[in-house]
């Protein structure tokens, strides 16, 4: 089979093209990916079915007409995901038009910038995999174009064909060590001066200064991971982001405290971690109950709020990484003014008041235990919530079901109604723990709410929550397996080269330079290695060996492949060719007389092409491994 080089140049721009929209269409808009829809399908209707005459300066209007939409558009808060919105209806307008040598060469172009806004809009590790696709795609699409500007009407065998993409393969596959030698010396930036393209979007995390009931049942549908916390396997762990103290009937809001703290003392089992928070667009940070410390974090700076929790001066649109210090407990001693913030109360229904005088105990501790208690007793659910004027009396006495906002609410509002000083915490509650790289991995499914009541000058945690919700998580966490293996590797792409900066340059460095100062005595020389070092080392070399098997075996000529596959089949009779053996002189050995005549046939069958000087094409590489197969 032949095609012309014209046709090669061509579909590959169209393989292309739908390569870069299948990885961006998520990030950008409905309304601009039919856009392109249409321009790829009438283009390739144009271009291999029935050419059209379309008026390439009409094109160009359109293209300039897009342009300035984007001008329109754009904003300091928002401008990758227009431009990358633009560059792909600019990019369907390119594959409309009549192509040249120069137009292929653009179109190749836009397929880069667009790939590098995807780099901006998405963190994922599949990036490098994507990343190498793209080097070898556009490496063989430029030596291609070198034939196509030459001569566009030569035509090419398969099988050239293949060889052209095998042998131009070798070109990105030596610039692989010296990207890598790049990647660990050249000098970094601490400052993260693209973060500014990132722009304000949506926070993932779900949480925000005001919180409706049922907005957090939206995110605890979601199974995308939100950070990992690296440490060691104390079991469930609450990670704290924020409080609410104000609610209005419907919506909890986080007013000004000014409640001044007299003392404050945290006591429990002492936990160092440390967090890899993926970009939520929100300036909170998530520690582990409770947070004695957390270390700076490069480009932000770090502000504790007298809630215990903590917040950065700017939206976090990129991994980031910080450690801390937590002491674990259910409660922690704190010595306030006033409590009179976390005692405020909308106008409530009757009912409600009664209940609350109803759950009363002898104590505070006592009158919280038996609202925990009777809470326990409702029905967990994140279906057909309570969306009414008034949805906590439609949670406690007509619905009786709903998800984790309304039993931490609920029981805050009983507890004021009793005297008792409560407050609204937001975060994540998981016990998720990959034993493989020892960390938590922390999704948006784990979103929750929970309950800190003011008793006996302590902040005591409760959680009114039914155990059924930690249920159903377990249950989807045992059918996950393979997926948390595969976030061990997500895991290492982020310790190892997202957080790879200049101050661990200077530790490689250090370390290289004490080994060559220490080269004279051999016992000196510190072993000693970050195992994320080793790991990816071992999947470097391994991708690097299957690369080079992979291509020493496709160079095989097909007569070669065929007497290995024939060799290893017959070993399983007990047959072995020796070297320099003939076939007919091997197959003459066989006393089987059945297997020794399919053989005879199969070898003139190959001679009749070797001996002749014909090549094997394709289908009679597989017709006679099929004979091979048969035997």
């Amino acid at each position: 089979m032949k095609l012309s080089v014209e046709n090669i140049v061509k579909i590959n721009a169209y393989v292309g093209s739908l390569f870069i929209f299948l990885l961006i269409f998520k990030e950008v808009s409905p309304a601009y990916s039919l856009i392109f829809l249409a321009l790829y399908t009438l283009s390739a209707y144009k271009d291999f079915k029935k050419p059209l005459n379309i008026n390439r300066t009409f094109i160009n209007i359109i293209g300039v007409l897009f342009v300035i939409l984007l001008v329109l558009r754009i904003n300091p808060d928002n401008i990758v995901q227009p431009s990358v919105e633009t560059l792909l209806v600019l990019l369907g307008l390119k594959l409309l038009e009549e192509k040249t040598f120069r137009d292929y060469m653009q179109i190749y172009l836009l397929i880069i910038l667009l790939f590098a806004g995807y780099t901006i809009l998405s963190t994922s590790m599949v990036f490098l995999l994507y990343l190498l696709i793209l080097i070898f795609f556009i490496n063989a699409s430029v030596i291609l174009l070198t034939y196509f500007q030459q001569n566009k009407e030569i035509e090419l065998v398969v099988d050239i064909i293949k060889r052209i993409l095998i042998k131009t393969a070798v070109i990105p596959l030596l610039s692989i060590p010296f990207t890598i030698f790049l990647f660990f010396t050249l000098p970094r930036s601490n400052y993260p001066f693209l973060n500014f393209l990132q722009g304000k979007g949506k926070a993932t995390t779900g949480f925000s200064q005001d919180v409706k009931l049922g907005d957090v049942s939206n995110i605890q549908e979601d199974n995308s991971v939100v950070m990992r916390v690296s440490g060691e396997n104390i079991g469930e762990i609450y990670l704290r982001g924020l409080t609410w103290n104000y609610f209005d009937g419907k919506q909890w809001m986080s007013k000004d405290l000014f409640s001044a703290v007299k003392a404050r003392r945290l006591f429990g089992k002492k936990y160092e971690y440390t967090v890899y928070l993926e970009p939520h667009s929100e300036v909170y940070l998530f520690t582990v109950e409770y947070p004695y410390a957390i270390s700076q974090i490069s480009g932000y700076f770090i502000n504790p709020r007298m809630d215990k929790t903590y917040v950065v001066d700017k939206p976090i649109f990129n991994k980031i990484k910080y450690s801390g210090i937590s002491f674990i407990n259910d409660r922690y001693y704190e010595e306030l003014r006033s409590t009179d913030e976390y005692l405020q109360l909308p106008k409530l229904n009757e009912s409600i008041v009664k209940l609350a005088n109803d759950l009363k105990g002898n104590d505070e501790e006592e009158t919280a235990k038996n609202i925990e208690k009777f809470l326990k007793s409702y029905t967990y659910s994140l279906q057909n919530l309570s969306v009414s004027q008034d949805p906590i009396y439609d949670f406690l006495f007509v619905k009786k079901q709903g998800n984790c906002e309304y039993f931490a609410s609920s029981m805050v509002i009983l507890l004021r109604l009793n005297g008792i000083a409560a407050r609204l915490l937001g975060g994540y509650k998981t016990s998720t723990y990959n034993q493989t790289a020892n960390y938590y991995i922390v999704k948006q499914k784990d979103a929750h709410v929970w309950v800190e009541a003011y008793i006996n000058k302590h902040w005591i945690r409760f959680d009114p929550t039914p155990a059924v919700r930690n249920v159903i998580i377990e249950r989807e966490k045992k059918l996950n397996r393979l997926k948390l293996w595969l976030d061990t590797i997500n895991y290492y792409y982020t310790t190892f080269i997202v957080n790879y900066d200049f101050s661990k340059q200077v530790e490689l460095f250090n370390k290289v330079k004490k080994s060559f100062s220490n080269i004279k005595d051999f016992k000196k020389i510190d072993f000693k290695f970050n195992k994320n070092y080793l790991i990816f080392t071992i999947v470097l070399l391994l991708i690097g060996y299957l690369t080079s098997l992979s291509v020493k075996y496709l160079k095989q000529p097909y007569e070669k492949r065929l007497l290995n596959i024939l060799n290893k089949r017959l070993k399983k009779y007990g047959y072995e060719r020796k070297e320099n053996e003939g076939l007919e002189e091997f197959i003459s050995r066989v006393e089987n007389t059945e297997l020794k005549q399919k053989l005879l046939t199969f070898a003139r069958e190959l001679e009749s092409y070797v001996y002749k000087d014909k090549k094997l094409s394709k289908a009679d590489y597989e017709r006679l491994k099929k004979m091979i197969e048969k035997l």
